[in-house]
């Protein structure tokens, strides 16, 4: 009896519900058939429940058209059906949209004469004469809320705000009347336990207390936070629910980079051999938050280790003093070099750029090719960096721009008077997701009666990674009568890169390049081409170029394996 029940039990089929809206552009489409409860019915198995849905149609309609402003609409909607099969027809003419009679907007309380909310009422995008569009207006509207939330204006409420429609003449009207209520201001500022002093830390600070409230102020405040490399992590809250008659507190709770870090890289290329950089950093020594740097990098043709000691000044996340000190050797065909330097680095920002003064003591022996020469030099020096960028690592669009002069005076503690001046330009810009155009300048000139005393360092070289691939380090340059590359007094270099990702963090680039270190106006230009291969590695581009000289070559072409930013 019991399996007579459940096997005679009758089963209803499932009815399926096709929806058809004709006479509308897609968006209203959408909108319509987002608010239509047939259309979430298109599959069941009550006949009922469809034609509940199909009634409830024009009534769903004009609510998802009144956001548009069409408010006549004539719908003429119809419910068919064969067998287990429904269809809804809704033929609709949305009729002409209403129009704005009236914008009335209105300000009230302390923000009242402050420009941002003015050009609020200047820019609302609504005016008279416009078609009703309510997501306009509430867009217009939650703009308002906004300033005031940016501006500390945290009791800032409507007091009014209201869409009046008249059907009857068909027209509408916006009323929103905003009352700003008082400003409020910052107040004292309390960081998270950290291995560095409390002043330090306030040397961060960029607001005074009982300055009046910016968000704006917290968001760079936290940026300079992150920039200094001491935390991996900054966040600067305000607290205007404990707003008192000291101003609005803000707390700042911080976590700590890891205080040391080791770095290990290696790379092959044909003109420098096998290469290997080590890399050593103490990012906070001390409570003072003192820092230490020292790099070396080994190759067949370099050799260098540099050390830095750097002291953050009033601006920690700009200004900084360093004391550092380098040794190196140089084998490459431009000749041989023994370095040995010492000096004092200061960086600041200024004028939206990066400022670095140094002051060198260099002691350099070098030969090329002109018999062995030692030169002692005091070398200040000047540079300036722009940089704009959409991503640190792996940009898609940017450009950073380098100006860098320094020289020597004889008469002061130097063995030649020079002055050289360099400029470096590079420039990224996509061309939809998957092309990039990568556009790299130099030009470069040195000022001195006495070129044949300037140590190698300080003389012009192309070819190289960095320069005209296809050719060795330092290969392009000026020759004297014997062939020796004495290197040059002008730099001229340019290359053009255009680089297509295939598939994933993979890609293939093409590139030209030319470029020339010359003493002569009439000296010729180096060429060289080459394809490569681009990897966007987790901790930032990887290229491997394939480079061919076009001009006279030691080589008949070159591998280069290049490891860093793009900019």
């Amino acid at each position: 009896m019991l399996a007579c029940l459940v096997w005679c039990a009758p089963v209803r089929s499932v009815e399926q519900v096709e929806v058809a809206v004709e006479g509308l552009d897609e968006r209203l489409e959408r909108n319509v058939r987002a608010l239509l409860t047939i259309v979430q019915t298109e599959s069941v198995n009550d006949p009922h429940r469809i034609r509940i849905a199909h009634e409830r149609a024009p009534d769903e309609i004009r609510k998802a058209l009144e956001p548009f402003g069409f408010y006549r609409p004539k719908i003429d909607a119809s419910l068919t059906r064969d067998g287990a099969r429904w269809r809804g027809l809704y033929r609709i003419d949305p009729g002409d949209p209403i129009k704005l009679d009236e914008v009335d907007i209105r300000l009230a309380g302390e923000g009242i004469g402050l420009p941002e909310f003015k050009r609020l009422i200047s820019a609302f995008p609504l005016k008279r004469g416009d078609v009703l569009e309510h997501t306009r207006y509430e867009k217009g509207k939650e703009t308002f809320s906004e300033v005031a939330a940016e501006f500390g204006f945290f009791d800032a409420r409507f007091t009014r705000a209201e869409i009046l429609v008249y059907l009857a003449d068909y027209r509408s009207e916006i009323h929103l009347h905003f009352d700003t209520g008082k400003r409020y201001r910052f107040g004292a500022i309390s960081f998270s336990e950290t291995p560095l002093k409390p002043g330090l830390l306030e040397r961060f600070v960029n607001f005074s207390p009982d300055e009046p409230f910016r968000a704006a102020t917290l968001v760079t405040l936290q940026k300079n936070l992150l920039d200094s490399s001491y935390f991996s992590k900054a966040d600067v809250l305000s607290h205007p629910e404990q707003n008192d008659a000291e101003g609005v507190p803000v707390s700042v709770d911080l976590t700590m980079q890891p205080k040391t870090r080791y770095q290990a890289g290696a790379g092959y290329g044909t003109d420098t051999g096998p290469r290997v950089t080590l890399g050593y950093r103490n990012r906070y020594l001390n409570r003072h938050g003192h820092s230490v740097y020292a790099n070396l990098r080994l190759s067949l043709i370099q050799t260098e280790l540099d050390a830095l000691y750097a002291i953050p000044l009033k601006r920690p996340e700009k200004d900084q003093l360093g004391f550092g000190a380098r040794i190196g050797t140089q084998n490459t065909l431009a000749g041989t070099a023994d370095i040995a330097r010492i000096g004092v680095v200061r960086s600041t920002g200024r004028w939206g750029l990066r400022e670095v003064l140094s002051l060198d003591l260099q002691r350099e022996r070098f030969n090329v090719g002109e018999g062995p020469q030692t030169a002692v030099l005091l070398i200040p020096g000047v540079a300036y960096t722009w940089l704009e960028s959409d991503d640190v690592l792996n940009p898609d669009r940017g450009a950073r721009i380098d100006l860098i002069g320094n020289g020597a005076w004889q008469d002061l503690l130097s063995d030649v008077s020079f002055f050289k001046l360099r400029l470096n330009a590079k420039g990224i810009y996509s061309l939809g997701e998957r092309n990039r155009l990568i556009a790299r300048a130099q030009v470069g000139y040195i000022a001195t009666d006495e070129f044949g005393k300037l140590p190698l360092t300080q003389r012009f070289y192309a070819g190289g990674d960095k320069s005209v691939r296809g050719y060795r380090l330092n290969e392009i340059s000026a020759r004297n009568a014997d062939g020796d590359r004495i290197g040059g007094r002008y730099l001229t270099f340019g290359s053009f890169e255009y680089e297509r990702t295939l598939f994933g963090s993979w890609g293939v680039a093409a590139f030209y390049d030319i470029g020339r270190a010359a003493n002569d106006f009439d000296e010729p230009f180096s060429h060289g081409v080459g394809l490569g291969a681009r990897w966007r590695s987790p901790i930032g581009p990887v290229r491997l170029d394939f480079a061919v000289p076009l001009s006279s070559s030691k080589d008949s072409f070159q591998v280069h394996l290049i490891l860093g930013p793009d900019l």
